[in-house]
């Protein structure tokens, strides 16, 4: 018998195991290590594939417990049902057998599994909202750091004792700015973002990537992205919460983390080069739609638009 898995690396030996007692072989691996448990089973990149039936035939899945398979109620029944409905077997390690759904008790215990997997990333994610809250207060950063800096840690894995400009990258983003600043007229976002390209220049992803010892993805810059970064009060390394500076609650003045790559009067320079260039085309279409030429970010004040996606609804 023929099985998929969607258990991740370090929990094979489980899988092995599950396998091995209803006699099945596994024939694909998914292992969606960076992908959240709340993240429906059949959305995912490598699950989805075997769940939407484009890897060809299998006999069942086989996961290292309930919770692997998601931390959804209704994620995890409609994957369980699916299976039992397609006359496929679902087996998870700790449970004696296969699961049979259409068993009262087995469908019981599975939806009780399931139930206890989203409370626990209910609790999971209340601890980190309050984690972050208190963190932000005490005026200490969390999460990633902005491209151009970088988290110094007295103790592998523990707090976050610094913030420094990273050497190289900051130097990367204080070159794009000088460019920008010299010529507005001709040097642009997209052109300094196909420059970099050309460069080689690892872009914001690939370099956090590589900053925590994992492999690059070859991912491009984005002018929108470098748009963005430059944009942002981030460059003056101010504490940010949604995209604005926290203020302190002493004085008001925003919560300064180190020395940022330039100052308030060349950020508001960058700003003005940057929002001041007009686009030579502007979007046309042979209908009316609602909101055009009406909706504006609230941010950088640019004309709203719908974007649309192979694969997706219109956003």
């Amino acid at each position: 018998m023929k099985l998929a898995t969607s258990s991740p690396e370090r929990q094979r030996e489980n899988v092995l195991t599950a396998a091995a007692s209803v006699g099945a072989d596994i024939i694909g691996w998914a292992d969606d290590w960076e992908v959240s448990g709340a993240t429906d089973p059949v959305s995912r990149p490598k699950l989805g594939p075997w769940l939407r039936d484009e890897r060809g035939p299998y006999d069942g899945l086989v996961a290292a417990a309930v919770d692997r398979l998601g931390r959804n109620v209704v994620d995890c029944l409609n994957a369980g049902y699916k299976m039992r409905d397609e006359k496929k077997m679902l087996v998870t390690y700790g449970h004696d057998g296969a699961w049979n759904l259409d068993d009262p008790a087995d469908e019981n215990r599975f939806t009780m599994e399931t139930w206890g997997a989203q409370m626990e990333l209910r609790a999971i994610q209340r601890r980190n909202r309050d984690a972050t809250v208190k963190t932000r207060a005490a005026g200490r950063p969390k999460g990633k750091p902005s491209y151009g800096f970088q988290y110094v840690r007295n103790v592998m894995g523990g707090r976050i004792d610094q913030v420094e400009l990273h050497p190289h990258a900051s130097e990367v983003l204080r070159n794009v700015a000088r460019r920008i600043l010299a010529d507005p007229d001709n040097v642009t976002c997209s052109s300094e973002a196909a420059r970099l390209n050309r460069a080689g220049e690892p872009s914001p992803a690939d370099h956090l990537a590589v900053m925590y010892g994992k492999p690059a993805g070859g991912r491009p810059w984005s002018p929108q992205s470098l748009k963005n970064i430059l944009l942002s009060e981030a460059t003056l390394e101010y504490l940010m919460h949604r995209n604005r500076p926290v203020l302190g609650r002493g004085d008001g003045h925003p919560v300064r983390l180190c020395e940022g790559l330039w100052d308030r009067a060349t950020h508001e320079a960058l700003r003005n080069a940057i929002l001041s260039r007009k686009a030579p085309w502007t979007r046309r279409s042979n209908r009316e739609y609602l909101l055009t030429t009406v909706a504006m970010c609230g941010q950088c004040h640019t004309r709203l638009y719908a974007q649309t996606w192979k694969d997706a609804p219109p956003r």
